[in-house]
């Protein structure tokens, strides 16, 4: 009987994994945000026009809505159904996570605990059953830049403007790609110029939301949604997403201490960053506080701060921990991300520490905060971490 390959396995424990979870959950009542989400699914189905993409109380793009209503439209807009479409987006989603981790793993059983390591969490289970904007994002994220590592612009510039259109956080993806293509400009790498284009290219049918709505939002998401943060900019969203990132991470960090050899300056680096951002505690959003009266911002911090307590020393402390090894683990990626720019080592597998860089920089925008937006990037962040640890592939993609 022939051996089974990872990819196979992979295969075939997304479909038994999601079938047990469509099982269990697609008739279960409705949960959080799919409330709102799928009353405005049906806004869409039964209400198509120019008007409701206008003005509609969500704070997201209007594809994700009308990409449902159309399956709504067919298939009848059910809870049930609509968690069906999830399930089947989500499944196709596994499998371009399995496909990216090969595009730089040696070894494909590597391949196949990176991809584990990236959907077993609660928030992944979570988006890939029940009505979230989450997985169609990652999706098309995953999709945009698989076309980028294969050199597919056309491709890349219609998942990237999906992406977009699916949550405007995705901008760091055009962004990302601008960078690198600056960076191999000014250091004399060849890169195909239709990607700088491309890039601004995706950018345009945003824009032109923006025309139509007169702001950055539709005008019912932000009266229903919008609750200003006490800071235009909230630097303790850096802190949180480090912090949480590496429990969502922790194998890997654990494997980064045992084969990385310290070195003191980066220690050094890292101890100062640490205390700069224990100055911007983790807490919840304004947005938060009004809706759920969560004092927590995801599963982990609920759980954590539930056995040390809320307002404990030991909360205090394990959250420093954390926050100090994510400290040290992006002052390597950074340093060798310099390396590479420094000697002319551009690989585009570098976008994808460019992706985590802007997805710091970019998300103390938002209103909100939540361990689960760690969900869109953590495929980026696991395979860039992963690279440092293990050889490549003798190719190049670039």
């Amino acid at each position: 009987m022939k051996k089974l390959t990872p990819h196979q396995i992979w295969f075939i424990f997304s479909l038994v994994t999601l079938t047990i979870i469509g099982i269990f959950s697609y008739k279960l009542p409705i949960r959080g945000d799919e409330r709102h989400i799928v009353e405005t699914i049906r806004l869409f189905t039964n209400n198509f026009s120019f008007s409701t993409i206008q003005d509609y109380p969500e704070v997201t793009p209007p594809f994700f809505y009308i990409f449902y209503a159309i399956w709504a439209k067919v298939f009848g807009s059910s809870i049930e159904s609509l968690r069906i479409l999830t399930l089947i987006i989500s499944f196709i989603t596994w499998q371009f996570i399995f496909y990216h981790n090969i595009l730089y793993v040696k070894k494909r059983i590597h391949a196949f605990f990176l991809s584990l390591l990236i959907v077993i969490n609660p928030y992944f289970f979570g988006t890939s059953v029940f009505v979230f904007t989450d997985m169609l994002t990652i999706l098309f994220c995953l999709a945009a830049v698989i076309s980028f590592l294969k050199d597919r612009v056309a491709l890349y510039i219609i998942f990237s403007a999906l992406a977009i259109l699916c949550r405007q956080y995705v901008i760091i993806l055009p962004v990302a790609v601008i960078l690198f293509f600056l960076i191999s400009f000014i250091r004399k790498k060849p890169i195909n110029r239709f990607y700088l284009f491309g890039s601004l290219l995706t950018l345009l049918p945003l824009i032109f939301l923006f025309l139509i709505w007169r702001n950055i939002l539709p005008e019912s998401g932000i009266e229903k949604w919008v609750i200003p943060n006490s800071s235009f900019y909230n630097l303790d969203y850096i802190n949180t997403y480090v912090t949480f990132s590496i429990v969502y991470i922790f194998p890997l960090a654990l494997m980064f201490f045992n084969k990385i050899r310290i070195s003191y300056s980066n220690l050094t680096i890292a101890l100062v960053l640490t205390i700069f951002l224990s100055f911007f505690p983790v807490k919840s959003s304004m947005a938060t506080l009004a809706f759920t009266d969560y004092k927590t911002v995801g599963f982990v911090h609920q759980a954590i701060s539930g056995f040390f307590g809320y307002h404990s020393i030991g909360l205090k402390i394990i959250l420093w921990i954390f926050l100090f090894i994510g400290c040290y683990i992006n002052v390597e990626i950074l340093k060798r991300l310099y390396i590479e720019i420094k000697e002319k080592r551009l690989d585009r597998k570098i976008i994808m520490v460019l992706l985590w860089i802007l997805f710091l920089l970019i998300m103390p925008f938002s209103y909100q905060v939540w361990e689960k937006y760690l969900t869109m990037i953590l495929p980026f962040l696991v395979l860039s971490i992963y690279m440092i640890l293990f050889p490549l592939k003798d190719k190049s993609t670039a």
